[in-house]
């Protein structure tokens, strides 16, 4: 064997160890996909051939070939964009295998046009209706209608159902087409939060949370949002929990001081649950801390920290003025900071904005069609 091939293989079983040791055996047997950490693996290999890459992860060079060249962005290949695109696909392999079964079930659709009848029949009494006056068609499971009426594109929608969202075992999920449609594409889990606004290297990256008042009944709360670099927090009073009022105070408050948004870090509350919004009408990412990780959102842990010591626990803001929340807001933010060479995180925000004004080309002031606060 010549000497360029014995140190050519010893490189390849030299970093096939070293990636089984930290990602564990990446191709025991078969597949038909690459996994999450073959495709970090395959992220990390791109600088060598091809040959070395199907060597290392047990893959023939065709597979290899059409996962880079199905799953690469403009920029390049990434991990997290393959799994995303993959996941885009089989969405619509679904679709696809929708419009099939449909040709298959023509008899039944059309059965099912003429006996149900929204205002008594419930699509399950429908279906078992077909199954017994018609014993020699085909009929659909139960399961597969539903996913019918979900698509938009039969014969029956929702407004047609006695129940407009079902769940397993008959169970209803209240969830708006607005969170299952635009939320999934605008929040993203702690984890994929990038280096640069984990490591505060970009001014204008967010983290929000809310101060919570009395608990019983509906009380006023304060809402923080805190810069990561500067430290700089604000404060504004909301008169309840609502997800969707308490989206129009932070985008009036983005708008009154031209705030530069680019990203947004939230806590698992119910009140940030329609956050997404804000996502989709600034184009930008919202990511979701973990459950019970305070520690994920520092930033505003600490601004939170500083104002219980003017607002204890339980204390009612229905009795505490918008004066006395902006008193509170600037002592915070006019402290010294011993990270900032004792200069104020009101110093120190003042100067990051003017280097990194907020452009508000292309971005409507106007929140939803019709802009209340209730």
């Amino acid at each position: 064997m010549h000497i360029l091939d014995k140190i050519y293989n010893g490189w390849s079983f030299f970093i096939k160890k070293v990636t089984q040791g930290v990602f564990g055996d990446c191709h025991e047997e078969m597949q038909k996909k690459l996994s999450w950490n073959e495709r970090i693996i395959l992220e990390y290999l791109l600088w060598t051939t091809n040959y070395s890459i199907t060597k290392i992860l047990g893959y023939s060079r065709t597979t290899i070939n059409n996962e880079i060249k199905n799953n690469s962005t403009f920029w390049g290949y990434f991990a997290l964009y393959a799994i995303e695109k993959t996941i885009t696909r089989e969405k619509w392999k679904n679709h696809f295998k929708f419009l099939n079964n449909l040709n298959k079930y023509k008899e039944f659709s059309s059965l099912f046009k003429k006996e149900y009848d929204g205002k008594m029949w419930t699509v399950k009494l429908t279906i078992e209706k077909i199954k017994n006056l018609y014993p020699n068609i085909d009929v659909p499971s139960f399961k597969t209608v539903y996913n019918w009426i979900k698509s938009g594109y039969w014969i029956l929608n929702w407004k047609g159902l006695l129940r407009k969202v079902y769940k397993k075992d008959g169970k209803r999920e209240k969830q708006s087409a607005a969170r299952r449609l635009v939320g999934a594409r605008y929040v993203r889990p702690f984890w994929s939060r990038p280096t640069n606004i984990n490591e505060r290297k970009e001014f204008g990256h967010w983290e929000i949370d809310l101060i919570v008042g009395k608990s019983k009944g509906t009380h006023c709360h304060l809402l923080s949002f805190t810069e990561r670099v500067s430290r700089y927090g604000f404060l504004v009073k909301i008169p309840n929990k609502n997800q969707w009022n308490l989206n129009l105070y932070l985008w009036n408050l983005i708008w009154k001081h031209k705030l530069n948004v680019k990203s947004i870090t939230q806590d698992n509350g119910l009140e940030f649950s329609t956050l997404f919004f804000i996502g989709y009408k600034l184009k930008i990412f919202i990511y979701k801390a973990d459950p019970y990780a305070s520690f994920q959102m520092d930033s505003n842990e600490n601004f939170n920290g500083l104002v219980r010591r003017f607002f204890k626990k339980k204390t009612n803001f229905d009795d505490i003025n918008e004066e006395e929340t902006l008193k509170v807001q600037n002592e915070i933010n006019n402290r010294p900071r011993e990270i900032f060479g004792y200069l104020s995180a009101l110093e120190m925000y003042e100067k990051l904005n003017a280097e990194n004004p907020w452009n508000s080309t292309g971005i409507d002031k106007v929140l939803y069609g019709k802009q209340k606060r209730n």
